[in-house]
Formats: C-alpha cells, sequence, structure tokens
C-alpha cells in the first residue's frame, strides 16, 4: 500500500479530567455517570451530536437482558444505573415492556421483565439530564482518532472536531467505543473472528414506521408511542473496523430496505416509513486480550467468580446456530476481563471485553452492557482517587461500592442453589 508521511505538530490539550470515557452508547452513558457519582471528573467523548449510540443513532429501541429469557428468570440480573435509566423514561413516557417478547405490558418503577421498549428520542434528553446532574462533562461531534503512549500507559487521546485535532488527557481511560477502537490503537491485543466463514455476527439496518397497530400477544414487535421498530435488511461478512466494509454495508442495506418495506406493507398497509437508523447496526468485531477471558464453560455452567462484578443473563443469539437459552440465571463477568492485559491506565466498557465469543455474543446486550459499564466507570474513578492501576484495584472494596449504589455482582447463593435444572436447548432463530 501506497503512504505519506504526516507532518508532526503540538496538539493543544483542550481538557484534562480523572476519567475519560470514549463512545456515548449506553455502556458509555453508565460508565461515565457511574465514575462521577463516585466522585471523579469525568468527560464523555462522543461522535455525534446527541447521545445513545445503537439504542438511538442504531435504532435498536429494546433493553435485552435484564433478566434470563425463559425459566429460571426470577431475579433480575441487570439493577443499578440501568434500572435507574429504565425508571426515568418511564416517568417521561419513553418506556414499556418489550413487545417482543410477548403482549404490550406496563412496567412497574424498580422491576424490568427480560426486554424494555424505549422511544430513542426520549431517551436522548433523559441521559442527558442524567449526565448534567452527576456533573458529567460532554463533548459531541468529536471523533476518537488515537491513543498516544508511554509504554503501557495512555498518556492522552487525538480526537477531531470542527475544532480540529486535540489532545484530551485523563488519569484512566474507559474504552466505551463498543469496538474497542481506543483499547486496539493504544497497543492491546484483541482477537476478532474472520468475517467469512468465522460466524462474526451480521449488520442489521433498523427502521421505524408509523401506521402499524399495537401488537397482540406473542407477536414479536418493538412498539412504543405508536411507533414500531424494525430489524431490517441484513448484511453478512462484513467487518466493522473495515470502512470499506462499513460503506458496502450501508450502501446495500439502505438500496435493499425499499424491498423489505415492499414486504411489510402487505402485513400492514398502513405502514408508513418514519426514519431509518443513522448507522447501520454492528454486533461483533474487536474482543480485548484481558487478564482473564470469559469462557465458553463459564457462560453454560454459570459457575462462580470471585472478582465477579455484573451477571449477563441474556442468551446466545447466533453462535449455536439458534438462540441458546441458559439454563441458570445468568453468567458473572469477571472484573478482571475489564483490565486489558497489555495496558495500565483502560478499563473497558461494553461489548469490548475479554470473551470468548459465545460469552460476548450474550454479555454485547444493551442491559448487561450497562451492568459491565457501572462497574468499569466506578473502578476507573477508584483507581483515579487512589492512583493505582486497574490491575491493583481492590475488587473487594469495587463489589461494596457497586452493591451500595444497587447494582447486583453476582447471582446470590441462595438463589445458585435453589434453581432447577432446565433444559434451554437452541429453539428459536434470532434476530439480533
Amino acid at each position: 500500500m501506497k503512504t505519506i508521511r504526516e507532518p508532526a505538530k503540538e496538539l493543544a490539550v483542550v481538557a484534562e479530567r480523572d476519567v475519560v470515557v470514549v463512545g456515548g452508547g449506553p455502556g458509555g452513558i453508565v460508565a461515565a455517570l457511574a465514575a462521577a457519582r463516585t466522585g471523579a471528573s469525568t468527560l464523555l467523548v462522543e461522535r455525534y451530536g446527541f447521545l445513545g449510540g445503537m439504542a438511538t443513532a442504531g435504532l435498536m429501541t429494546s433493553f435485552n437482558g435484564f433478566r434470563n429469557e425463559r425459566p429460571p428468570n426470577h431475579v433480575q440480573t441487570v439493577r443499578g444505573i440501568a434500572q435507574e435509566l429504565v425508571d426515568r423514561l418511564l416517568a417521561a413516557g419513553g418506556a414499556c415492556a418489550c413487545t417482543a417478547h410477548g403482549h404490550l405490558g406496563r412496567l412497574k418503577p424498580g422491576e424490568c421483565p427480560y426486554a424494555v421498549s424505549f422511544d430513542p428520542e426520549i431517551l436522548k434528553r433523559v441521559v442527558l439530564e442524567m449526565l448534567y446532574e452527576a456533573g458529567v462533562d460532554i463533548t459531541l461531534h468529536t471523533v476518537f482518532s488515537d491513543a498516544l503512549t508511554e509504554g503501557r500507559n495512555v498518556t492522552a487521546i487525538v480526537v477531531e472536531s470542527k475544532s480540529g485535532r486535540q489532545a484530551i488527557q485523563g488519569k484512566i481511560y474507559v474504552d466505551a467505543t463498543g469496538d474497542g477502537d481506543l483499547a486496539a490503537r493504544a497497543g492491546a491485543r484483541y482477537e476478532k473472528v474472520e468475517k467469512v466463514g468465522g460466524r462474526m455476527m451480521r449488520m442489521t439496518l433498523m427502521y421505524r414506521v408509523a401506521g402499524v397497530s399495537e401488537p397482540g400477544p406473542g407477536e414479536r414487535r418493538l412498539w412504543i408511542n405508536g411507533i414500531t421498530s424494525f430489524w431490517g435488511p441484513r448484511v453478512s461478512e462484513v467487518d466493522g473496523t473495515d470502512v470499506i466494509d462499513l460503506t458496502r454495508a450501508e450502501i446495500e442495506a439502505r438500496i435493499a430496505l425499499e424491498e423489505h418495506l415492499k414486504k411489510l406493507r402487505r402485513r400492514f398497509p398502513g405502514a408508513t416509513l418514519v426514519e431509518t437508523a443513522t448507522t447501520i447496526g454492528v454486533r461483533e468485531t474487536r474482543r480485548i486480550l484481558g487478564l482473564y477471558t470469559i469462557t465458553e464453560e463459564d457462560v453454560l455452567t454459570g459457575r462462580p467468580q470471585p472478582d465477579s462484578i455484573a451477571v449477563s443473563s441474556n442468551p446466545v443469539p447466533g453462535y449455536y446456530g439458534k438462540r441458546r437459552f441458559l439454563d441458570h440465571l445468568g453468567f458473572e463477568i469477571p472484573f478482571h476481563s475489564l483490565v486489558p492485559v497489555d495496558l495500565d491506565n483502560v478499563l473497558l466498557a461494553g461489548r469490548c471485553i475479554s470473551a470468548s465469543q459465545p460469552a460476548f455474543q450474550s454479555a454485547r446486550s444493551m442491559a448487561p452492557n450497562m451492568a459491565i459499564s457501572q462497574a468499569s466507570g466506578t473502578a476507573a474513578a477508584m483507581c483515579a482517587a487512589a492512583g493505582c492501576r486497574p490491575a491493583d484495584l481492590d475488587v473487594n472494596a469495587l463489589q461494596r461500592e457497586l452493591e451500595e449504589n444497587g447494582a447486583l455482582v453476582r447471582i446470590p447463593s441462595e438463589e445458585r442453589n435453589r434453581t432447577s435444572h432446565h433444559n434451554n436447548s437452541p429453539t428459536e432463530e434470532s434476530k439480533e
């Protein structure tokens, strides 16, 4: 490949904070809230002019994975800030029980079913209100470009915006980019399945329509406030970290949407297109190598993790060819899967944590993603205050802090012991 040398230049350091969170999706939002509430000066960097990531720009208008989708599902495994967000949305008229998993139902404050539908426009406003209340600084329209390092430490991140090329410094950085961009640019090792033959999850263009009636019992639709979100055209064998692939996926999906709408209108003659997602939905790219990698056995057995900071009870949607439901309440996410093995001042949030592909496919959904990210943000603030590496953090203290703030950090032993075995073998094709 032909190359050209970019001249070296001095970059203005436009911000210095205890914690810098890169990526304003559900994971980044929760990580920033957790960091600020734990006492850290916190900056959240987001590329779009609004927050929410795949929940808003991607129009994936369902928080999945608050509890197991099938029995045993009597324990809600994601609480904390994620529950608070749902309660705020509910109060604002922007959340209801997810119609993809049964008839439209009412939510009760403080409690969630497996999945929650939400209005993306209300979500945009509510998360801004929560972040402002917590004292989080936000910079929008700002694209992460590079990570500057000295040894195993990130010394600054480089960003691009209308203001030009600038630098931001933090004591601890949280990678909430989804694709692990920050950690990868800083030199962290990662895993990624091949896009051809490696069962990399497909991309999907989501869209919303009006003129479709409220769903009936068992009808799989994401309906709220008179508008339904649909899974649109899918694109296979594309890599979300390759701009050529991303461009091809966007073009193919948008061209294919018209045929998709024609089929939809045979079923719902009054359907009117309201909007398409700002960006195609990317499900899978990098998984950063951490101090611990969550294994397939961890997922299927649900065995305890001494450093657990969150629980994923979400099914594995595609790895086994069909949607694989868990036979237990959920598997525990160890703190050390959030710590890159190659970096000393970076923590991972969301779907780029260190995990096997089955573990990744479960934990990547937005509810467990937010639970993991609450731990990332809390740990980042604690590390900044103590002046320690994430690898050296007192995990017991982190677990106590999370529990004090409403999070479920592990499956209660009494629940684990009394839960009967269920045979949740793969039984249905997944839209995820």
